[in-house]
């Protein structure tokens, strides 16, 4: 998050994704003309009361992601005509963000998604993507819990704890990521 604006100045995306805490309205970095800015909560587990990770949930609710938090980055992402970077952000570079890069990478390339998952592992080893965002992200792209698989059979091997510390920026290339085995 705090590096936005220097990432955004370097590689000039003509996207931006911000998946922030709710109640939070990120700026537009200057020069991006199209900033989808959601605000929703991290998932630390799926069940009945989704348990989240914020800090003060007393000014606002606990906002689990949702199905229409699913269609705007779907629905953005459509716009995106690839001639320039998207750029997705979250507060900590782990969760939530991963979980959109994870739909970007599946979404160009369906038919393999256990490549998908170990290329953004081998560049990104702290991406513990967003477990409620993946199974609405695999129910989108109808590949019930291949994804979900895939990350278990690549586990992230670095934590962190994104109250002290951020996660460094991961760059994906789609024809990197083509070419990986």
């Amino acid at each position: 998050m705090k590096d936005l604006e220097t990432v955004c100045e370097s590689i000039s995306p003509s996207h931006v994704i911000s998946v922030i805490d709710p109640g939070y309205v990120p700026e537009t970095p200057k020069g991006v003309k199209n900033h989808l800015k959601l605000g929703f909560d991290d998932i630390v587990q799926i069940s009945p009361d989704n348990h989240i990770f914020r800090l003060n949930t007393d000014s606002v609710p606990p906002l689990p992601p949702n199905i229409q938090h699913i269609d705007s980055i779907v629905e953005f992402v459509n716009q995106w005509d690839k001639a320039r970077p998207i750029v997705i952000h979250c507060w900590c570079g782990v969760s939530r963000s991963m979980a959109a890069a994870t739909y970007l990478m599946c979404k160009e390339d369906s038919s393999n998604v256990d490549r998908n998952i170990k290329y953004i592992r081998s560049i990104a080893p702290h991406a513990n993507p967003n477990k409620l965002l993946i199974q609405l992200f695999e129910n989108y792209l109808k590949l019930y819990g291949q994804i979900t698989d895939a990350y278990k059979k690549y586990p992230h091997t670095i934590a962190y704890d994104c109250s002290t510390n951020f996660a460094p920026i991961t760059i994906f290339n789609f024809n990197d990521m083509k070419e990986f085995i």
